[in-house]
């Protein structure tokens, strides 16, 4: 960024390839609303440079702050709130494979706070409380046949609960873990794996 003469609105197009088109102040340095566009080989056959990512939004200080729209190099796309360059704030994240969108509470990039996970293969969707990227505490929502409130664990429910079946019938009960067996899969060397639970409910009742 040495060659820019004077702040305000400019496109740069670095070594790189990558560009920018926004406002530097003074020093420089990226601040209010911009677009970078980072650009990489099209593929080892035609190494003609592609669009790789983007992200259009609001900076502060050279880092993206406040609202703004990524769209990552495996098609991921977050729209939300930034904070210093990380997804902080609410935001809205869509996988692109799987077709699932999370809407809720970012912290440093992992959800935190009230949010809502709906998965594209069948529609059931996850809504509740999330602490450092995992749901804790929530409904889980399975379209045309329950719901199941309650504690959640690394992803799967864990501890008492209660279904809801769209017959009318309700059942509380819990996930209980499983005794290990030596068939049990042993976890990597720091890797924690979800629980093997079961569910042990009561009796089936009308609500």
């Amino acid at each position: 960024t040495n060659w820019i003469r004077r702040a305000g609105k400019c496109k740069v197009t670095y070594p790189n390839g990558h560009t920018f088109e926004g406002t530097f102040d003074a020093e420089r340095i990226k601040q209010g609303f911009g677009t970078y566009v980072w650009m990489g080989p099209g593929s080892e056959e035609d190494e003609t440079p592609v669009e790789k990512a983007r992200y259009e939004g609001n900076y502060k200080d050279g880092l993206k702050h406040g609202v703004g729209k990524m769209v990552f190099p495996n098609g991921n796309v977050y729209e939300g709130e930034w904070f210093e360059n990380k997804m902080q704030g609410e935001g809205t994240y869509t996988y692109k494979q799987a077709n699932d969108i999370y809407s809720g509470g970012w912290l440093a990039d992992k959800k935190h706070g009230r949010g809502t996970y709906e998965f594209g293969s069948d529609s059931s969707m996850i809504t509740g409380e999330w602490v450092n990227g995992q749901i804790t505490t929530g409904k889980w929502i399975l379209k045309g046949a329950a719901v199941y409130e309650g504690e959640f664990k690394l992803g799967r429910p864990f501890g008492p609960g209660k279904f809801a079946f769209e017959s009318g019938l309700s059942q509380a009960g819990s996930y209980t873990e499983k005794k290990k067996t030596e068939e049990d899969e042993e976890p990597a060397e720091g890797e924690v794996l979800p629980p093997n639970v079961s569910w042990v409910g009561d009796s089936i009742v009308s609500f």
